[in-house]
């Protein structure tokens, strides 16, 4: 997700990683379809022995599986530690780790794959690929598995694991998980008269703290605002609106956007007024920048939104010395009003329909060791994450993180806050890249181009319009 591409570049700008050029996600052809029979368009789930069960029973042992995966830096070592654990723990399963830079460039692999066969066993896919996942019949829903198994899902958190449900079938597992949060400066707050403790939780009250952010001189403005998508998308969801229609695509299938609805409007015009007042900086539509974040260090902003997955980064970042006296907290999204519920980002686990019997059940295992309540615990704690398993938030290591550092839990306060609804479940698109490319040059030509709220809004839904037609022609489904 591109969360998880700006937290990369956290790292890169202090040398730790070489971050490849991002790619863009192009949809899915009708064509590329697995050579299993998969699950159909829309359909039943495969039948739950398509798991490899009892193939896995009779293979020789152990059974190795590749897993590709997007974690960098700081958590890549805690996931190269934990499946060294996984697989000294144990000798029916041996994983081994294939790293990508970024969530695109594994995507972009394993389209390519798709023609050439060079495909994992299991997956870390994120959010925005579910649609395309399942048009492309090339992974056999975690149902079967959890069928087989009889595994239980009670201890799940349900907006974590709706989200990766499709038509009533689970297709993949939710895993490392975030959402977008308000990240502010501590000083700046206490220094403008504010009282750091009580964060703002309207926007309303964002733009009100900004004034006495500048008025005070605490810092230059009050809100850096990255032209950035997904802001854009968990705000609405925050504020009971539905990024596309049919009910976020999980009535029917996607095929008109809902950028210019009246809830979607006020959020563009309350973010127009907040940069065309000086209260918020502009940083930028570049989707690797971390302006926005620099900016609560250097004083150019006391606020800004991005992904809580972000949290563990930042802290490195701080812990560096590098920004010497200067605290950031989280806190959760704010909304046009209060309450409300933020949907889920980043990575769940697929499995792959072109893996042997054998594999699929190995890597279901795999699945299970990480979820686990003791390993969602440990990545929360390392990572940032916000854990999918409620039993895991009494586990001591995590505990401890949160009451040490209540930033670290943010994330998953927001995951089980407000009633579940379509709205926060999060969008099913086919070209999601297409719609958030379409956000992007909304944002541009009203900041750049001082196009109107309204104007920018029309012109961003007109896009992401084609973008989602173009798609579900090319999948058969338009």
């Amino acid at each position: 997700m591109v969360h998880a591409t700006r937290v990369r570049s956290i790292f890169a700008r202090l040398g730790l990683v070489a971050l490849a050029a991002a790619l863009i996600l192009t949809a899915c052809t009708s064509g590329a379809s697995a050579t299993t029979s998969g699950s159909p368009k829309g359909g039943d789930p495969l039948a739950a022995s398509e798991c490899g069960l009892a193939a896995f029973g009779k293979a020789h042992k152990p059974v190795t599986i590749n897993f590709w995966h997007a974690f960098v830096s700081s958590n890549n070592t805690w996931l190269v530690s934990t499946i060294n654990q996984f697989n000294s723990s144990q000798h029916d399963v041996h994983v081994n780790l294939l790293q990508f830079p970024s969530y695109q460039d594994l995507f972009t692999k394993y389209r390519a794959g798709l023609s050439t066969g060079d495909l994992p066993d299991l997956g870390e896919f994120e959010e925005t690929t579910v649609q395309q996942l399942v048009d492309s019949q090339s992974t056999i829903p975690v149902q079967d598995c959890i069928d087989a198994s009889h595994y239980s899902l009670t201890d799940y958190v349900k907006r974590a694991l709706s989200y990766y449900s499709y038509r009533g079938v689970q297709e993949s597992m939710p895993w490392a998980v975030s959402n977008v949060v308000l990240f502010y400066n501590v000083d700046d707050f206490s220094k403008a008269g504010l009282n750091p403790a009580k964060p703002p939780t309207t926007l309303e009250r964002v733009q009100q703290d900004a004034q006495k952010i500048v008025a005070s001189g605490a810092a230059k403005h009050g809100v850096a605002l990255p032209e950035q998508p997904y802001d854009l998308e968990h705000l609405l969801a925050k504020s009971g609106g539905e990024l596309v229609n049919n009910g976020n695509g999980r009535s029917a299938r996607t095929t008109r956007a809902n950028l210019a609805s009246p809830i979607a409007l006020k959020i563009w015009t309350w973010w127009d007024h907040m940069v065309t007042s000086g209260l918020a900086i502009n940083t930028g539509s570049n989707p690797n920048g971390i302006d926005h974040l620099l900016a609560l260090g250097t004083g150019e902003a006391a606020m800004t939104f991005e992904a809580s997955s972000a949290i563990g980064p930042i802290e490195t970042v701080l812990n560096s010395g590098q920004y010497k006296g200067v605290s950031v907290d989280a806190a959760p999204l704010p909304g046009l009003t209060t309450g409300g519920g933020v949907p889920v980002g980043d990575g769940s686990l697929w499995i792959s329909a072109k893996s042997p019997p054998a594999k699929r059940a190995a890597a279901w295992k795999l699945i299970q060791f990480l979820d686990s309540p003791a390993e969602q615990a440990s990545m929360a704690a390392a990572c940032g994450y916000a854990p999918v398993r409620v039993s895991a938030t009494t586990i001591p290591v995590l505990a401890a993180k949160w009451s040490a550092d209540p930033s670290f839990r943010v994330a998953y306060q927001q995951l089980t806050s407000g009633a579940v609804n379509n709205a926060n479940l999060g969008s099913l698109i086919g070209d999601y890249q297409g719609v958030r490319n379409a956000i992007t040059d909304g944002f541009i030509q009203m900041l750049s181009s001082h196009l109107s709220p309204l104007a920018a809004a029309q012109y961003a839904e007109q896009e992401a319009n084609t973008a989602i037609d173009n798609y579900n022609q090319r999948a058969g489904a338009g």
